[in-house]
């Protein structure tokens, strides 16, 4: 047992995939410094911080003989994966699952009822207070976060990550999104994508929904039929409508006048052009030339800030809290 110290249990976490720069904001306490590391009387905090997180015993934690590797999740539903097995998954679906659940023990309004939209998109879509025709980002996250189901963006996780995940959580369903997607058009998709996989009960406890790279194909019947919901909620037609262009400037041309004609958001349009033809680069152009290629992240975090109360959670759950600001720690505005 002597040779368990700070820096042995940080190799054991290393090696189990929880990297220095994912423990300082997620497991130490808010205190810690550099002069912490050696100081013994700290230790067994930590131990306690580190069983809580991976569900171990403390006996585990101080065994330097034992590996320290997260749970795998046999029942976890991996979607659109190429060259990651679920065991290198493992550490950033178990870190998820964690701040789902500091999350939902963290909401502001605890009396709010959770209520799953409607396992058809397009009842969905016309069930979804908008100001115009298109469905946009912010009334999907408005919509979501009323029904007590938590979107939730996080800037720090284990690598590798994934794009987004459904899963349920202490009741609630709760759906995290992995990659910086700023486009609110985007945005808007996969999260609509990860309701699909709610609604359609893909997803239960200790059961995720991982889906790690949007641009890698998969075809499988719980693939498609979560984007045929998510094309359903965001154009109102069960297949994504056609538009193109000679170059990125007539491609938004494109999405635009169909926006305008048919009330489906152009930003949507264009990503789903983009997952089809996999010119992903061209319809970022495009999205810029209609001034829809950012906002989405500051959107998120604000239905995140007024819905969360990280100041008053728990300080385990804050720690975990703090994965989805990074290592600033600042709040964004309010939604």
């Amino acid at each position: 047992m002597g040779n368990h110290t700070f820096t042995t249990l940080m190799r054991r976490l290393s090696r189990a995939g929880f990297k220095r720069d994912f423990v300082r904001p997620a497991i130490l306490p808010d205190w810690w410094d550099d002069t912490c590391e050696n100081d013994r009387e700290l230790l067994p905090d930590l131990e306690v911080r580190v069983a809580r997180f991976l569900k171990r015993s403390i006996a585990d934690i101080r065994d330097p003989a034992v590996p320290l590797a997260p749970p795998i999740y046999e029942q976890a539903q991996l979607r659109r994966v190429r060259d990651i097995d679920r065991d290198r998954l493992a550490p950033a679906i178990h870190t998820a699952l964690q701040i789902a659940g500091a999350v939902v023990r963290s909401l502001r309004f605890t009396d709010v009822s959770v209520s799953v939209p409607p396992a058809d998109g397009l009842a969905w879509r016309r069930e979804i207070n908008r100001s115009g025709p298109p469905v946009r980002l912010d009334d999907v996250l408005r919509d979501l976060w009323t029904r007590g189901i938590p979107v939730v963006p996080v800037d720090v996780l284990p690598s590798p990550t994934f794009q987004g995940l459904a899963c349920i959580v202490e009741d609630h369903p709760v759906i995290l999104i992995g990659h910086k997607i700023d486009q609110p058009g985007r945005a808007a998709f996969v999260i609509s994508h990860e309701v699909g996989h709610i609604t359609a009960g893909d997803c239960a406890p200790n059961q995720p929904v991982i889906d790690e790279d949007e641009e890698i194909a998969d075809d499988s019947e719980m693939e498609r039929a979560a984007d045929q919901y998510a094309t359903l909620v965001m154009t109102g037609q069960t297949t994504a409508p056609e538009i193109d262009g000679e170059n990125y400037r007539a491609l938004a041309k494109s999405a635009a006048d169909f926006e305008k004609r048919e009330g489906a958001d152009a930003g949507a349009l264009l990503f789903s052009w983009a997952r089809r033809t996999s010119e992903y680069p061209t319809a970022a152009l495009a999205l810029r030339a209609l001034y829809q290629h950012q906002g989405a992240r500051n959107r998120l975090r604000a239905y995140f800030d007024h819905y969360v109360d990280v100041e008053s959670s728990s300080d385990t759950d804050r720690g975990l809290l703090r994965c989805v600001y990074g290592s600033d720690g600042d709040s964004g505005t309010r939604a």
